[in-house]
């Protein structure tokens, strides 16, 4: 066993989400397109003092019990490799926003299975690890693998899509978040909704155009979003110059789309004063990966 592995967590964006059906046990069938961006929370790993899986966070808000995502993924992950009486603490770093569609809690989980797996070197492969995240959540596995990808189901089908062109994605969160459940719920409540042109979102990454990119981001789910704040973020998104803007996931966070370092950085300034965090972020073609630092 190591000592220490350092795990980067890339926060994860949705460019497009639609709901395809629901399964008879409740979960939603999604149909996204989905990209890994450098913002991350870190996950710092090692052997604990006494029996059992320790969490810590440096953030009040986020709960460490049973319930933590990291906890749940490593808990599958014992159970999976026979490992008995594991001893293991695990730090997390937030950097990532909570309740704001931005997959910090499925990253950090992702993060969790590749730092046990290189911890107790129990060489299981990607694959399995995917197996093991998507009982964890459903972008888990997207979370694991990163990059670009057309993501459905469950979270457990998978289409590799090209890098997008140089771009910056600039992502806006208000202080307030959005529950997963109860947006599906209202989702529900509402009835038949617009949908993403998926096929044509994913025929302009093929092409690398991302003006048409921008103008086929849509979110299903932010129809039924009641945040005021999500339509002003995208207002003074594109008056900048955003080539598109989106709620992300389940909310509230809205990330906009842009080629241009000068309109992305306006767009930053602006929506500092109305904002509770602003982050300005490129693309990235990975997953939860260990970092330098590693012991």
């Amino acid at each position: 066993m190591k000592k220490t592995v350092i795990v980067g967590a890339p926060c994860k964006v949705n460019l497009s989400l639609d709901i395809t059906g629901v399964r008879e046990d409740g979960y939603h069938l999604l149909r996204s397109v989905m990209q890994t961006v450098d913002l991350f929370d870190y996950l710092i790993l090692g052997p604990g003092e006494f029996p059992g899986i320790f969490i810590d966070c440096d953030r009040e808000q986020l709960i460490c019990d049973t319930t933590n995502t990291a906890y749940r993924a490593a808990q599958l992950f014992f159970e999976h490799t026979g490992i008995k009486n594991p001893a293991v603490h695990i730090e997390i770093i937030k950097n990532i926003p909570m309740q704001a569609g931005l997959g910090g809690g499925s990253s950090d989980a992702a993060a969790a299975l590749v730092g046990l797996n290189d911890l107790y070197q129990a060489g299981l492969s990607q694959s399995e690890l995917c197996a093991l995240g998507v009982r964890v959540g459903a972008d888990v596995p997207f979370c694991l693998r990163g990059g670009t990808m057309l993501c459905e189901g469950v979270g457990d089908i998978f289409t590799d899509l090209p890098a997008l062109p140089g771009c910056f994605i600039l992502i806006a969160k208000p202080d307030t978040g959005i529950s997963t459940p109860d947006s599906f719920r209202r989702y529900d409540r509402a009835g038949k909704r617009l949908h993403p042109n998926t096929e044509q979102m994913m025929a302009t990454i093929l092409s690398g155009n991302l003006p048409d990119l921008g103008h086929e981001m849509y979110n299903v789910l932010e129809e039924v979003c009641e945040l005021p704040q999500v339509g002003l973020y995208k207002s003074i998104m594109l008056q900048c110059g955003a080539l598109g803007a989106v709620m992300t996931g389940s909310g509230s966070a809205v990330i906009g789309l842009f080629d241009n370092k000068r309109a992305v950085r306006h767009a930053h300034r602006k929506l500092l004063t109305h904002a509770d965090a602003v982050f300005i972020t490129r693309p990235v073609p990975y997953g939860a990966r260990a970092v330098d630092g590693k012991k």
